[in-house]
């Protein structure tokens, strides 16, 4: 009897240790990571062409040193996040519903990945812009304009297609 309420106690101790949370300490997410987790997320939008960045940036850029945060200024206060988020848009692109989509992914990447709340995100269009072509388009158009495609057959012969149908209506 004594050896079950012994056990009995332990199990009670042990369930007691178990619901208080441990603490190892403090974890802290530099502004600088979350800069970048809110630039990369905007990056993934359909629409954007860049980041816009700071003066600095330029220069950093200019010396080859670009900076994974360009286009982002993070504060916060506690586990609260504001974010400012500076774009560069696709021309054609809705300007209203990309930066929607904008808000939408940093919110959920940086709430996601640090567990810090996002109080807002300001999203500034800082232009419009073109994309640029890429190589392969580029090749292709000039070997368009050399007139170097061959003239391929066509995959419907609509006489060949019709030669056939009265022929098997005709075997009937």
């Amino acid at each position: 009897m004594d050896d079950e309420k012994e056990l009995l106690n332990k199990n009670a101790t042990v369930s007691q240790e178990e619901e208080k949370p441990e603490e190892y300490g403090d974890i802290r997410v530099a502004t600088e990571v979350l800069s970048i987790v809110a630039s990369l997320a905007a990056q993934e939008v359909p629409g954007v062409l860049r980041m816009s960045g700071r003066r600095i940036d330029g220069i950093n850029e200019f010396l080859g040193k670009e900076s994974v945060s360009k286009g982002v200024r993070v504060s916060f206060e506690g586990k609260t996040v504001t974010c400012n988020v500076y774009v560069i848009i696709e021309y054609g692109s809705c300007i209203p519903e990309v930066a929607l989509e904008i808000q939408e992914k940093v919110k959920e990447a940086i709430e996601n990945m640090t567990g810090y709340e996002v109080q807002f995100i300001d999203v500034h269009v800082q232009g419009v812009a073109k994309r640029e072509k890429s190589a392969l388009e580029l090749e292709a158009e000039a070997i368009a304009e050399a007139g170097l495609f061959k003239e391929l057959p066509p995959l419907y012969d609509e006489a060949e297609a019709e030669a056939r149908h009265k022929q098997f209506f005709e075997e009937d």
